[in-house]
């Protein structure tokens, strides 16, 4: 393997490993985004916007 194609491998697992960093992130916030919704009883429908 030529040291550039060896760059390049390793550019593209550093774009990979930040990518999975990212999407655990996302998971995480989505988590907590729905506790924060079932906590304060925010997914009931307002009176208010039904009407």
């Amino acid at each position: 393997m030529n040291n550039e194609h060896k760059k390049h491998k390793e550019q593209l697992k550093l774009y990979d490993d930040k990518e999975q960093e990212l999407e655990r992130a996302i998971a995480i916030v989505r988590e907590q985004r729905r506790e924060y919704i079932n906590q304060h009883n925010l997914n009931r429908v307002n009176d208010e916007q039904a009407n």
